[in-house]
């Protein structure tokens, strides 16, 4: 067995295995005895029928899997021990025509596709932006506000508003706006204009003063949300598809009397650790978890301008574009549910994505970047924390975010996504020292716009 290598061109090369006979006859002749005795053929003992009638009923198939084998071993430990930089996979030359069965001497030829060479140097003449997104007063009102009522009490009240929950009894009315005959009555039942989707239904629940009948359309306020009607109603989920109009008397309103800004309130934010005493102290608080909270934004912006500004630094990437449709249109062939076909916006992704892989893995083994256990537990720990918080606990103690995050660890899928972080991170961090950070503090409207430019162009 020969194998040989051409370059075709910058990106494209040819790789030629050549098979005589003899280089597989005995493994031939090996499978089809063990074919024999795992496959007896009718009339004969396992192993015992005649050697030409095994190669009539199992040659071309045994012939097939182990020139498979042996060609496939071949092409990739050829390119293994000459350290070829292929992309994809090595794919059949549409010239190879080989007789497996008669064919003596026989030659297979596969297409590679040939990774560019990366000639990039990180230095601080390279400058990347980094946006500190600016924390206004406004904005720690408006989270102190959210606080306020988050963390309120229900009282009573004597006008309702969106945010009140009430309590009243409803009667079902029949198309002619009476009191159906036997129709649902219910004595004593929740309801909260809050979480209606219907916003008519939901404002005549606004305004209103123990006392006051109205009629509105459950079915309507909620969407025909089974699960909502079936509480509302006090029914069973098979009862409740119900889309008469009620009557409903309001019998007492709760509204949210929003928390004071006292000790507690401030231990109910911030945690029951903190040491803040007053409103000045407490609104710095808020500002630096306003300020913490909106790295992340920051951070992933960076990794955007850092990718478009790295890859515009390594220059033009020649790729094996015909190389790679052909590639990526086989592998969808194999999805029955795919037809294959690439469309040019669906090519120009992928080489895109492929350009910037080259060159993140072209800086990585430059920069000796290796992510360890240690950068993956703390990528869990964040990962835990900013899921934490979207619930409202933005001072979790740390042993209930290392708790979230060994459950995060334990979720296949989680994990998967915390590891791509801990390598982002790992990887970003390191872009970060070797270059030129140039930061800047900008508004959140410009913060957006940054985003918005970008999809105009």
């Amino acid at each position: 067995m020969n194998v040989s290598f051409e370059q075709i061109d910058a990106v494209n090369g040819l790789l030629t295995v050549e098979l005589k006979r003899e280089d597989f006859a005995s493994d031939v002749n090996k499978g089809v005895a063990q074919m024999g005795v795992r496959h007896p053929i009718k009339g004969f003992r396992p192993g015992k029928a005649p050697k030409s009638l095994l190669m009539k009923f199992y040659g071309a198939s045994v012939t097939a899997d182990v020139i498979d084998r042996m060609v496939g071993r071949a092409v990739y430990d050829y390119i293994r021990d000459n350290k070829l930089q292929v992309l994809g996979e090595p794919l059949p030359n549409e010239d190879t025509k080989v007789d497996i069965m008669k064919d003596e001497e026989m030659t297979f030829k596969y297409d590679l596709g040939m990774a560019p060479a990366v000639e990039l140097k990180l230095n601080k003449r390279i400058n990347v932006p980094y946006y500190t997104i600016e924390v206004t007063d406004q904005m720690v009102d408006d989270a102190i506000a959210h606080d306020r009522k988050r963390l309120g009490t229900l009282v009573d009240g004597e006008v309702s508003d969106k945010e009140s929950m009430l309590r009243g009894s409803m009667i079902e009315l029949d198309e002619q706006g009476n009191d159906k005959q036997d129709g649902i009555k219910v004595e004593r039942t929740v309801i909260s204009p809050r979480y209606m989707t219907d916003d008519d239904e939901a404002a005549k629940f606004v305004g209103v003063k123990v006392g006051d009948t109205f009629v509105f359309n459950p079915h309507k306020a909620n969407g025909g949300n089974i699960a909502e009607l079936a509480a509302m109603l006090n029914v069973d989920r098979k009862d409740a598809d119900v889309k008469s109009d009620f009557r409903v008397t309001i019998e007492e309103i709760k509204v949210n009397q929003e928390a004071e800004m006292n000790e507690e309130f401030f231990k109910g934010v911030l945690g029951t650790e903190t040491e803040v005493k007053d409103e000045a102290a407490f609104r710095q608080a808020v500002r630096e978890l306003i300020e913490r909270a909106n790295v992340p934004e920051s951070n992933y912006r960076f990794t955007i301008d850092a990718q478009r500004i790295l890859t515009d630094k390594a220059g033009e990437l020649p790729l094996p574009e015909e190389f790679l449709k052909r590639f990526l249109k086989l592998r969808r062939e194999q999805d029955e549910k795919n037809n294959g076909e690439v469309t040019d916006e669906e090519a120009q992704n992928m080489f895109k994505q492929l350009r910037w892989q080259l060159v993140k893995d072209h800086i990585a083994q430059e920069l000796g970047i290796q992510v360890e256990k240690e950068d993956i537990d703390n990528a869990a720990f964040i990962f835990a924390q900013q899921q934490l918080s979207q619930y409202g606990i933005y001072n979790a103690p740390e042993d209930l975010i290392r708790q979230q995050a060994d459950r995060f660890m334990q979720d296949e899928r989680a994990r998967e996504a915390i590891q791509e972080h801990a390598i982002d991170n790992k990887f970003y961090a390191a872009v970060k020292e070797a270059v030129k950070v140039n930061e800047k503090t900008v508004s959140v409207e410009d913060f957006r716009k940054l985003y918005e430019q970008e999809e105009k162009k």
